[in-house]
């Protein structure tokens, strides 16, 4: 390897791990902001989020996925419209712009891991159903008008959730491990934000859910990255 060669890939290893600190920065930030309710700065750094994750990816991949790319795109659009939670039509706008994430990243997900054997991902899937069967069982009088894109949002999450252990169970590779954190912390993250929202509201829930948000995203940016380099 040439010496050119080395210092561009060096470039590109210290630009990644400025971004990647960037991210985490933005992320404590929002925490840090949720939990005091500066509105001003929940918007600032939720805003900043996506972009910054996106720019990571597109410096980092060799693919550049333009399907990740939207998927991301729809996850901002989430973001700010649940900066606007008082709301509840803008909580039902968000929730269907993250359906939309979901759904793509579902895809990416099933384009990358081929599963031969359903019975693991019937059984990975058991756990999340019963979750979140209990949860729509002390939610489902507030849920409203929400309740058709929750349900949704449910069936597709439970899949993720046997889709992500059951391709664990078969091969416990680092690719599937990101998969499967970044699933769990999705699935914890649903059901603190569905619990503040309309059964029991507790000003911890929101930093909590908004860390683990930032650290689930990072983790299927993970994913994707090391899928894309294994292919």
């Amino acid at each position: 390897m040439t010496n050119k060669k080395k210092n561009k890939q060096s470039k590109m290893s210290s630009e990644t791990n400025i971004l990647i600190v960037l991210f985490f920065l933005v992320s404590l930030s929002e925490v840090i902001a949720e939990y005091f309710e500066y509105r001003n700065f929940i918007f600032l750094f939720k805003v900043l989020l996506m972009p910054i994750l996106i720019i990571l990816y597109w410096s980092t991949s060799s693919v550049r996925n333009p399907f990740y790319l939207v998927a991301l795109f729809f996850a901002f659009i989430a973001n700010i419209l649940f900066i606007y939670r008082e709301d509840f039509d803008y909580i039902i706008l968000g929730a269907t712009s993250f359906l939309v994430f979901r759904i793509i990243t579902i895809y990416l997900i099933m384009k990358t891991i081929k599963i031969k054997r359903y019975f693991p991902v019937i059984i990975g899937s058991l756990p999340f159903v019963f979750i979140y069967f209990y949860l729509t069982c002390l939610t489902i009088d507030e849920l409203g008008d929400g309740l058709l894109i929750y349900t949704v949002q449910v069936v597709f999450m439970s899949y993720l959730g046997g889709l992500s252990v059951g391709s664990y169970m078969i091969n416990d590779n680092r690719k599937n491990y990101w998969l499967l954190i970044s699933t769990l912390l999705f699935t914890v993250n649903q059901i603190l934000l569905v619990l503040k929202f309309f059964y029991l509201s507790v000003i911890i829930f929101q930093p909590i859910s908004m860390a683990l948000y930032c650290f689930a995203q990072y983790g299927f940016y993970k994913f994707v990255i090391l899928s894309e380099e294994n292919n």
